[in-house]
């Protein structure tokens, strides 16, 4: 009986999971999400107003002491309290916490390996996620790689408390960006429009959309100098498919050229790169694929000497 209850109600569970996957993999790129009720805005500006007030020194530095393991109903107290304390490391695991872990649930190894042969098993010719079939390999290694990836973010934090929504995770993100962590500033500029989610948002929140926008490249150049690689993922990100920095392919394309000869980017997995080169290379002009080349290396060359990107 418990099989075949898990077998009847498998189709909206699985292509869930798999969804929220896909999402945390397309994520490098800052795909917009649902639009927050006006409860969650009140609740993002409530907690905004709360981290400026507590905000420390950009020198401060995080204590070094480890953060508190186990779920986030029983750590997020003592990290908020380290957080407003000038710990950087805690309030960036806040925000990666409420950014990421809202809606995903680990799945053991076995059990995502079942659910992808009966996704491939079921899919009929219109089935696709990120513009792939179901039974593409390089979409099957990149949900292999989604779901380590967010295993290792989200493996132990469980439920939520209901007052914290996920818009929050802008001002944690902030506060440990001004308290210098690289990481930080970088999931700063993918989460800091998740508010504004149609260009009628955007447009009636003009002046904060652009506050955050300066905000955003700023803390992307910081982080660019500091050396932090996704720096240059999300600098490709910002010019290419979430370009608010301005759209351009050339430069698209050569920071994420540049990514790739890092040490990190070199790890990728190869089906995730050809994901990424194939949208990268769609909205691309041939002659812009030629420029990158030359823009990639110059801009490697400034990231190794920590000078501001070019």
């Amino acid at each position: 009986m418990e099989r075949r209850a898990k077998d009847g109600g498998s189709g909206k569970v699985l292509m869930g999971a798999l969804i929220l996957l896909a999402i945390a993999v397309a994520a490098w790129w800052g795909l917009s999400r649902d639009r927050p009720t006006n409860e969650e805005q009140r609740s993002v500006s409530q907690v905004a107003q709360a981290a400026q007030a507590d905000m420390p020194r950009p020198g401060s530095a995080p204590s070094g002491t480890p953060l508190p393991r186990g779920s986030f109903l029983q750590t997020h107290q003592a990290l908020e309290i380290r957080a407003r304390a000038g710990d950087a490391g805690a309030a960036y695991r806040l925000g990666q916490v409420i950014s990421r872990c809202r809606e995903y649930r680990p799945i053991p190894g076995g059990d995502f390996t079942e659910m992808l042969a009966q996704a491939i098993a079921k899919a009929d010719s219109s089935t696709s996620l990120g513009g792939r079939r179901m039974n593409d390999p390089d979409l099957l290694d990149a949900l292999l790689y989604g779901k380590d990836r967010m295993d290792a973010i989200c493996g132990e934090v469980g439920d939520l408390p209901a007052s914290v929504r996920k818009g929050d995770a802008r001002a944690w993100f902030e506060l440990a960006a001004e308290g210098g962590h690289a990481k930080a500033m970088v999931d700063y500029a993918a989460f800091a429009f998740e508010e504004f989610p149609s260009d009628a948002d955007l447009l009636d929140n003009a002046a904060e959309v652009i506050a955050r926008r300066e905000r955003a490249r700023g803390y992307l150049r910081r982080a660019f100098e500091a050396g932090e690689p996704q720096s240059l993922l999300a600098l490709a990100a910002t010019h290419g498919h979430k370009p608010y920095l301005g759209r351009n392919m050339t430069d698209a394309l050569a920071y994420w050229k540049a990514y790739r000869r890092t040490g990190e980017g070199s790890k990728l997995p190869q089906a995730l790169a050809r994901m990424m080169d194939a949208q990268l290379l769609e909205l691309a002009s041939p002659q812009q694929v030629r420029d990158s080349e030359r823009r990639s290396r110059e801009i490697l060359q400034a990231f190794q000497q920590r000078k501001a990107p070019l």
